[in-house]
């Protein structure tokens, strides 16, 4: 999983639970408050390296408690 910092990423190792086709439960390696990358799988997976640098746009979805 990759986090925004100083307007970079970072990858972060998380252990995951329970998932389905839409959603996945992330069990630690993350905190309440940290900015996620979200994106298309391509995006995410192959163009992301640790430290790239990216433009951050707002988001349009409200956070999930």
């Amino acid at each position: 999983m990759f986090l925004v910092q100083d307007g970079a990423v970072k990858m972060v190792p998380v252990e995951i639970g329970i998932q389905d086709t839409t959603h996945i439960e992330i069990k630690s390696g993350i905190k309440s408050g940290d900015e996620v990358v979200s994106g298309s799988y391509a995006a995410i997976s192959r163009l992301l390296k640790d430290g790239s640098r990216i433009l951050v746009e707002k988001s349009t979805a409200p956070a999930s408690k």
